[in-house]
């Protein structure tokens, strides 16, 4: 995935590996956010609805959640 991604290929980086693609992507975006944060910019924020939503889930469903997903993606890539 990385040769491809250096080569300029996403579309080939993301067959190889989707979730490690979209991860790389996601933690870029939140990266920039937080340096814009960190250098006295404005914060970005969820909206308070949303936010005071996702609060109300125990920290511990949110990683039951992501480790279910991690195995039925590592299964059915492995099988299929």
């Amino acid at each position: 995935m990385g040769g491809a991604l250096l080569q300029g290929d996403v579309s080939a980086a993301f067959g190889f590996n989707p979730v490690a693609l979209i991860g790389l992507l996601l933690a870029g975006v939140l990266g920039m956010l937080w340096a814009v944060e960190a250098a006295a910019g404005q914060a970005v924020r969820l909206p308070r609805a949303l936010s005071a939503r996702l609060q109300r889930v125990p920290a511990s469903h949110w990683l039951i959640a992501a480790l279910v997903a991690a195995v039925v993606y590592t299964l059915a890539r492995n099988l299929l």
